[in-house]
């Protein structure tokens, strides 16, 4: 039996409102109930068969199980072009999440703790091939990228005078070599574009 929603317990053969915090943070003390006390929350509501019958639908026979009926051509007719744009992003966002999600624990499986920072950071291979249209962006990521690298640095120096360095700093000081091969790729990058 599940508990009723006033929290009443029976407690060695006495039934009692447990004790509970307010929302100051004091307590409450645990207090007796009367026997055959049912409190206002407890009471279910008053129901004849009339009601109960109203309930039920109209050509509903007891016992009989409705199957689904399949979906008719007219309930996707009426669909906007709006709505056909969101159906289609939502299915692409539920493809992109369904492979991100297979690559991600394929990875952490097979690899101690270091493995995810690279998988966090594989968006960035990627940053030439689209930022390679504006010169504005490229520079911009470079920007970003060359800001990682100066923290990664302050981070060794950290980490060579001998301070203790929490698993993120470990995963970041990890990924150097990866974040300097895409500073790299982007300046070439950029040197295409400016030419």
């Amino acid at each position: 039996m599940s508990t009723p929603a006033s929290g009443i317990k029976e407690v060695d053969g006495d039934r009692v409102i447990a004790a509970s915090r307010r929302p100051d943070g004091t307590i409450r003390k645990e207090r007796k109930v009367r026997p055959g006390f049912v409190p206002q929350e407890d009471v279910t509501r008053y129901s004849n068969e009339k009601v109960e019958a109203s309930k039920v639908p109209k050509g509903y026979v007891p016992g009989m199980v409705l199957k689904s009926a399949p979906p008719t051509a007219s309930d996707s007719a009426p669909k906007s072009k709006s709505a056909k744009k969101n159906a289609a992003r939502a299915a692409k966002k539920a493809a992109e999440k369904e492979s991100g999600e297979g690559a991600g624990l394929g990875s952490q499986s097979s690899a101690p703790a270091p493995a995810p920072a690279p998988s966090k950071e594989a968006p960035v291979p990627t940053a030439p091939a689209c930022f390679s249209s504006t010169t504005a962006d490229a520079e911009k990521k470079l920007k970003n990228l060359r800001k990682k690298l100066r923290q990664i640095e302050e981070l060794q120096d950290r980490a060579d005078k001998g301070e203790e360095l929490v698993a993120e700093q470990k995963e970041k000081l990890a990924g150097r070599k990866k974040v300097e091969d895409d500073i790299s790729e982007l300046e070439a990058a950029v040197k295409k574009l400016s030419v």
